[in-house]
């Protein structure tokens, strides 16, 4: 989280940066991850979108986000329409249009591909 809210600091005057919190990766009961564990990172997968609010909140609270962050709904309508499971970076113009679409979290979410395409952005 840290390396996105330093873009978000570094790049604030070119883009709106927002984080949309989607469904657990690993929740408790589902498939939890010995890290987590480790981490004392261990929910259940909510079912409802006040639940998920909650979860979300406490997810902003404990890594200290300052990133605007919504809430996708509980029918995940945002994981599927941006395949963002369980993470992923994009740049969505003011039109809609995808200007960078980033690799799937963990394996290829490379905040630093990120920094380099806002680096060779034009200002206007």
């Amino acid at each position: 989280m840290a390396e996105i809210e330093k873009l978000r600091e570094d790049f604030s005057s070119l883009a709106k940066f927002v984080i949309i919190y989607i469904k657990e990766a690993h929740p408790e009961d589902e498939w939890q991850m010995d890290s987590n564990v480790e981490s004392d990172v261990v929910y259940s997968q909510p079912n409802t979108f006040e639940a998920r609010q909650e979860l979300a909140k406490t997810f902003v609270d404990r890594m200290g986000v300052e990133t605007d962050t919504l809430v996708d709904d509980i029918r995940n309508t945002a994981l599927a329409c941006y395949a963002a499971w369980p993470e992923r970076i994009y740049v969505v113009d003011r039109d809609g249009r995808i200007l960078y679409k980033g690799g799937i979290g963990p394996f290829y979410f490379e905040p630093e591909e990120l920094r380099e395409f806002l680096e060779s952005m034009p200002r206007v």
